[in-house]
């Protein structure tokens, strides 16, 4: 399976607190940095807090069009980059995160539509090395990620597309092995908001419910409130298809 690694060194740049404010790395010197794009305020990076005062910012490394036409080259049939003037328009923030260690490991979030791109791609940032490594298989790189979680041997992926629509929609879940790079895709109908462990299962929480996947099967059930407020929890085949502008 193939993959690819990027690394990134720092730059010197404005501090930028956000929205969440955790800190992580060798005593806590790490945050995420936040600035403001066309998307809203999001994570474009890592911010570290000097023992000498001031601070470092390491910037999120952005797909280039030459790495979007080898993981992507179905995106530049179906929307060629002659349509955006020959510019390679991206706008990749960093999404669902989880610390492992000196690790941040994160999954990439970006818009795909109205002549805006990306690759899909998770990784982590290693506080120590003070740099990204970032994967990209196949499997991966046309979504962004919608919910990771970090596992000793493993590292699950959830992924969705967001693109000229009013909501997501899903993107199946990988399973990708830390040491082979191997991956598992599981083609699911809904998107996933949160990965969790649950007893010997996998809890996938999405709109109107969650999922347990055990052993490869995954069962399905419906959460709702009856006429009386009281929780109902109901075993279903499949969720519903998310609300949409567009006939796929």
């Amino acid at each position: 399976m193939r993959w690819f690694a990027i690394g990134i060194l720092g730059a010197v740049l404005v501090w930028a607190a956000g929205p969440e404010e955790i800190s992580f790395g060798p005593g806590g010197a790490f945050q995420l940095e936040y600035s403001t794009d066309s998307a809203g305020t999001r994570a474009h990076g890592v911010i570290e807090r000097l023992a000498g005062g001031g601070t470092k910012v390491y910037p999120l490394p952005q797909s280039d069009l030459e790495t979007y036409g080898k993981l992507r080259p179905e995106g530049l049939k179906l929307n060629p980059i002659a349509a955006t003037g020959g510019r390679y328009e991206r706008g990749e923030a960093i999404g669902p995160y989880q610390a492992e260690g000196d690790w941040l490991w994160f999954g990439k979030v970006f818009y795909d539509g109205e002549g805006e791109r990306g690759v899909g791609a998770f990784g982590y940032f290693d506080t120590v090395r003070r740099e990204y490594v970032l994967f990209s298989p196949p499997e991966v790189a046309p979504y962004e990620v919608s919910a990771i979680l970090v596992d000793p041997k493993a590292v699950w992926v959830a992924l969705d597309h967001a693109g000229e629509d009013i909501s997501t929609f899903p993107g199946g879940l990988v399973e990708w092995n830390r040491v082979t790079h191997g991956v598992v895709r599981y083609p699911i109908e809904f998107v996933v908001t949160q990965i969790a462990h649950d007893g010997d299962s996998l809890r996938l929480t999405t709109r109107g419910g969650y999922a347990l996947l055990k052993n490869g099967v995954i069962r399905r059930f419906r959460v709702q409130a009856d006429a009386n407020g009281r929780i109902e929890t109901t075993a279903i085949d499949r969720f519903p298809p998310p609300p949409s502008t567009h006939h796929r």
